[in-house]
């Protein structure tokens, strides 16, 4: 199978497993999924979700790679998802705030739907270069722990700024309760 191809079912994958990783904790509230998954509506929370789910999905996209270098896998792997994450809150909060914090389900999906494509074509391109970024790898290793360990410790220690607000529900992270 092409690269090619490969990236675009890794698009529709990563779609896909974002539903099933979005109830994780609603059906197992502990504190590991807390850490991982979103325990609330928050745009934050939304973005660990993007975040776990293109990391889950790169444990089953690592051996898929397995026939092209995967000497950058680690360095696409948190490109990848992090230009997805910039891309849906630079896109999706705007839009948000223009329709007084309303979710509308389609031009959230719609907007989610593209930044994975263009998360993915920038994994794509890394994947596909010749050229081996070992100290850009390292550094992903290192980082990727870090952020999970930064969502974990905002799921339960907020910061009160709007993007860790979720407003349907009128709280912060995981106990804290808009007063």
């Amino acid at each position: 199978m092409s690269l090619k191809k490969i990236f675009i079912i890794n698009v529709f994958s990563i779609f896909l497993l974002s539903f099933l990783t979005h109830f994780v904790y609603e059906l197992f509230p502990n504190t590991f999924t807390s850490i991982f998954f979103p325990v609330n509506e928050s745009i934050f929370e939304h973005t660990k979700m993007i975040f776990t789910t293109i990391m889950i999905y790169g444990i089953i996209e690592y051996f898929i790679l397995k026939k092209y270098n995967r000497e950058n896998f680690c360095f696409a792997l948190l490109t990848s998802s992090i230009i997805t994450i910039i891309f849906l809150v630079l896109t999706f909060t705007p839009i948000y705030y223009l329709m007084n914090k309303k979710e509308n389900m389609i031009i959230t999906l719609i907007i989610y739907f593209i930044s994975i494509i263009i998360g993915q074509i920038f994994s794509y391109y890394i994947i596909k270069n010749n050229k081996h970024y070992k100290t850009l790898n390292i550094i992903s290793v290192i980082v990727i722990p870090i952020i999970f360990t930064v969502y974990g410790l905002l799921t339960y220690y907020p910061i009160k700024v709007p993007l860790l607000y979720d407003f349907s529900n009128n709280k912060y992270g995981l106990y804290t309760y808009y007063k």
